[in-house]
């Protein structure tokens, strides 16, 4: 496996040599720039959503989120006091690795991404790779304590082959960690209706993923995946997160609030290139699709909610006979 540092940076290809260098480093930064919004260059085309300065601020704001959500804490998984190698898959602008990496300093821990958009000013244990998920894992058996996987819906191929990597480069005894999104909202009081607007950029976006071969997948696909890869010890959270000032609980409001604000750009970077490149669409028509459903969910009579999915699974210390 090469390895090449790059501005901070560990870049990974099979496909380069050491005389590529150059080329591979310049090659990453051509990004693809399509209906205003900028796309990974790395293995183009097979990953929808953009990488550009608007949605690294989103994927920041989703991390914020998350937090809210889980009361601060970064994972679920009761992972090892003091682990010392973790791998976040998809890692985006970085920011939970470098996080990880703060809480636990016994560790390394390794962030990959198809799009360079990691700082590069982080703690000395943190590190970043340029590389596909979806292709065949390079690390050795047996290697982390911990693979995280966030926010991949509608952007992975097969799940049952990235959960048999991750089972294999996991020590025994290591921990999974899989946090989801339903595509799709949902009220408890009949405010949402699926024949609105809303309900509309859902349908088509979710066809369009479909067409792609890159479903959005809900809980049961993600359970059964894991445990057919062999995990055990399988804890599933389904969360109710609120979208919206509407709440009566202060944080549930606050939730509610910071997840609207998410809203504002994310129905475009989930929509833009999948309805365009899938569907046929044009990017004027998709811009009028994002703008009415965003005017719905912003409604303060539509008490919406989408369905988070936190999930951890254990690999077992001895194999099963």
């Amino acid at each position: 496996m090469e390895r090449y540092r790059l501005t901070g940076r560990l870049l990974q290809d099979r496909d380069w040599d050491a005389c590529s260098v150059n080329s591979a480093a310049n090659s990453i930064f051509e990004y693809r720039f399509e209906n205003g919004r900028r796309y990974h260059a790395y293995r183009d085309g097979i990953y929808a959503f953009p990488n550009d300065e608007v949605e690294q601020v989103r994927l920041d704001m989703l991390h914020h989120l998350c937090l809210l959500v889980l009361r601060g804490e970064l994972h679920t998984a009761p992972i090892c006091p003091n682990p010392t190698k973790i791998l976040d898959v998809g890692t985006g602008t970085g920011i939970w690795a470098i996080d990880m990496g703060e809480q636990y300093p016994s560790a390394e821990v390794i962030g990959t991404d198809l799009s360079p958009i990691q700082p590069s000013w982080v703690p000395p244990n943190v590190s970043f790779l340029i590389d596909d998920a979806e292709s065949e894992w390079e690390w050795p058996e047996g290697t982390f304590d911990m693979v995280h996987i966030r926010y991949l819906n509608g952007g992975i191929s097969d799940w049952g082959a990235l959960f048999a990597e991750a089972y294999r480069s996991l020590k025994p005894g290591g921990w999974i960690e899989v946090c989801e999104f339903e595509m799709g909202v949902a009220s408890d009081d009949g405010t949402y209706g699926a024949n609105s607007n809303l309900g509309k950029y859902y349908e088509l976006t979710n066809e369009a993923a479909m067409r792609a071969g890159r479903d959005f997948i809900g809980a049961d696909t993600l359970i059964n995946g894991i445990e057919k890869a062999g995990f055990r010890n399988s804890t599933l959270r389904r969360i109710k997160v609120p979208i919206g000032s509407w709440p009566a609980d202060p944080l549930q409001r606050e939730i509610g609030e910071c997840y609207l604000m998410l809203s504002e750009t994310g129905f475009e970077a989930l929509g833009m290139a999948l309805l365009t490149r899938n569907m046929g669409m044009d990017p004027g028509d998709v811009t009028k699709l994002v703008n009415s459903a965003k005017r719905e969910l912003w409604s303060k009579s539509t008490h919406t909610y989408n369905t988070h999915y936190f999930l951890h699974a254990q690999k077992p210390l001895k194999p099963s006979i």
